[in-house]
């Protein structure tokens, strides 16, 4: 039996399952700021990575800039989901997948129609006053520049997602190992089974099968039960048609 029917089998099979989304599925969504080579054109044009700039550090001490960053490189360019997040909202359509837990900011899941995830990382959708409490979305801080101030007590309206350097939420990391110690099924998209995401989570998992699909081949794929190589919009629909 092929890798591709395997996965197809037990995912047929299952009852529960979780997914953990990771970065990987941003490709060919539109999304820039996971790619490599992006990553690469930041720093050469901004003199300082990513992760520098995306961080709590640059955020308090040159907000100005980090929202002409923010804004240039990352809201306007957040994407589209794509056929793997189409396929993951017809699982929990169909009652086969009971959540989601994503690293991304994107929102992608979310944006497909999926309804029980755990953007562990928040997502650029979530913006609110720290001050006052009041909630702004994407649109508010893509159109007020330089930077975006609270309308009413004059603020900055702060982008609810983790920085560099900030820990990620309580309530969220507990929400997300529920999940996941309540699957019979792990399917794992996008990310290795030596990733963050993976090492953070699957030390909950109770169930069966752990499935991965990824990109590319790794060394830690021994490690599940089943895998599935290549292109994840085209994999994806086939696992689950």
């Amino acid at each position: 039996m092929s890798s591709l029917e395997y996965v197809k089998k037990v995912l047929a099979d299952a009852e529960r399952v979780v997914c953990l989304v990771g970065r990987g599925t941003t490709f060919q969504t539109g999304c820039q700021l996971y790619d490599g080579d992006f990553e690469y054109e930041i720093e050469s044009r901004y003199g300082l990575s990513v992760e520098e700039i995306f961080s709590e550090s640059y955020y308090n001490n040159r907000t100005r800039e980090f929202f002409e960053f923010y804004r240039e490189e990352v809201l306007k360019h957040c994407g589209e989901p794509n056929a793997v997040y189409q396929t993951l909202a017809r699982m929990e359509q169909d009652g086969k997948l009971i959540g989601i837990i994503s690293r991304s900011i994107f929102g992608l899941c979310g944006r497909a129609g999926c309804k029980n995830v755990v953007d562990i990382h928040g997502t650029i959708f979530e913006n609110s006053c720290p001050r006052c409490g009041r909630k702004y979305d994407y649109h508010y801080i893509l159109d007020h520049k330089p930077i975006p101030y609270c309308e009413n007590c004059r603020a900055v309206v702060r982008p609810q997602i983790v920085l560099t350097g900030e820990m990620v939420s309580n309530d969220k990391v507990t929400r997300a190992t529920e999940l996941v110690s309540r699957a019979d099924v792990l399917l794992i998209l996008g990310s290795t089974m030596q990733s963050y995401l993976t090492k953070s989570f699957i030390k909950y998992f109770n169930g069966s099968k752990v499935l991965l699909v990824n990109w590319a081949e790794h060394y830690s794929d021994v490690k599940a039960d089943g895998v599935c190589i290549g292109n994840l919009p085209e994999i994806l629909p086939k696992i689950y048609p």
